[in-house]
């Protein structure tokens, strides 16, 4: 085989990983759940990132206010910090995922052994604040390598994705941009994702303003956020 032909091929094998490690939606390692089936006016919005003591706590009592529930993917050394923001959470009605032990970028290329432990602690933690166990599994940042899905169905998890993420995350974001974003995909059965912390260090998230907006788009068009256990069933 000629050195162009070979290089095409690992061109195409990288571009191939790279699609699949990047884009949930590629399906090229895993299948994750993307949205329910939308035959009832409702969506599941998701939080990343928390439980923040402050933050997770506004955003709670906003949801509380409008009559809306969600689903909040928690970060399990986090959880461990407050567990009785966990047992709040669940306490209020609101459901909760697992978003790894440690939120760490070098998660994709974990050993899928030592990932398996990783999600099994970061459910043990939930399960003993909460008193359930999660069932669904959002891998940070969205990144799905081999080790990742290989590590959820040990780990008994199901892989949620999304329909739209609001990208609040960033150091850039902005409440109009991410509003637009997560209002493009207001339809039934959407799952929508926000984050109630900072991934890392100390800045305030706009999460609560987006929240207030969105619920009123939301609400506009006649749609009620449920958890994902409502919103996929069995």
């Amino acid at each position: 085989m000629p050195w162009w032909a070979l290089a095409v091929a690992l061109a195409a094998l990288l571009a191939t990983v790279g699609v699949g490690v990047f884009v949930p939606a590629s399906g090229v390692f895993a299948r994750p759940i993307l949205a329910g089936i939308g035959d009832s006016p409702t969506v599941a919005l998701t939080f990343d990132d928390g439980p923040d003591p402050v933050h997770t706590r506004r955003v709670l009592d906003l949801l509380d206010a409008r009559g809306h529930r969600a689903t909040f993917f928690v970060i399990g050394a986090r959880a461990e910090r407050h567990p009785d923001l966990v047992a709040e959470i669940a306490r209020r009605g609101h459901g909760l995922g697992n978003h790894s032990l440690h939120h760490a970028w070098r998660t994709p290329a974990l050993a899928a052994g030592r990932l398996t432990d990783e999600l099994a602690r970061a459910g043990d933690i939930v399960e003993r604040a909460a008193g359930t166990r999660p069932r669904w599994f959002r891998p940070p940042v969205g990144l799905i390598s081999p080790p990742v899905a290989e590590a959820a169905r040990r780990a008994r998890l199901e892989i949620v994705a999304w329909t739209a993420s609001a990208r609040d995350g960033v150091t850039r974001a902005t409440v109009e941009g991410s509003l637009a974003r997560l209002s493009r995909a207001l339809r039934p059965g959407a799952i929508l994702v926000l984050h109630d912390a900072a991934e890392r260090g100390g800045r305030a998230p706009i999460c609560t303003e987006l929240l207030a907006r969105l619920l009123d788009a939301m609400e506009a068009r006649g749609l009620r956020s449920v958890t994902l256990d409502e919103l996929l069933g069995e």
